[in-house]
């Protein structure tokens, strides 16, 4: 009669086994998933500098010439419109960024829209442009990087 009470019932050690199995075989799996995601981070990563080099080949074809990376010494004056604004501005029309490139002012220094408090230069600063970003990068994905402005 105890024989048929038993049956189908795990004893405590049993089942503490199980779960020590079962834990260590997570424990082992763990590092597989954290290889796996950041495998796929490179890999995006890798795309994301291909879409950069398309867009300034984009850039380049609509233009006749690459953005300017930064201007150091030119022939026309400093006010002029064609001085302001880094690549990344210029480019952002070619990663599908045309609304954000429309709020930037051509007319006004490129300093005096990052120290003015209006509503679109709050915006243009707010915004993460994912193309621009390494996908392990978690600090600069978040904001909460120390040179992130």
């Amino acid at each position: 009669m105890f024989r048929k009470l038993r049956r189908g019932v795990f004893t405590l050690v049993e089942l503490l086994v199980v779960i020590a199995i079962i834990g260590v075989l997570v424990a082992l799996l763990l590092p597989a998933v954290q290889a796996a995601r950041e495998a796929a981070r490179r890999t995006q990563c890798a795309n994301n500098m291909k879409q950069l080099g398309l867009a300034l080949h984009n850039y380049h074809d609509t233009m006749k010439w690459f953005p300017p990376g930064a201007v150091w010494e030119t022939s026309t004056p400093a006010d002029d419109p064609r001085n302001r604004g880094s690549m990344f501005i210029r480019i952002l029309p070619f990663v599908e960024q045309q609304s954000l490139y429309n709020l930037f002012d051509f007319n006004k220094n490129t300093d005096v829209q990052r120290m003015t408090s209006s509503a679109t230069s709050e915006l243009l600063r707010g915004q993460i442009i994912n193309v621009y970003i390494c996908p392990s990068d978690n600090s600069r994905r978040t904001g909460n990087s120390p040179n992130c402005t």
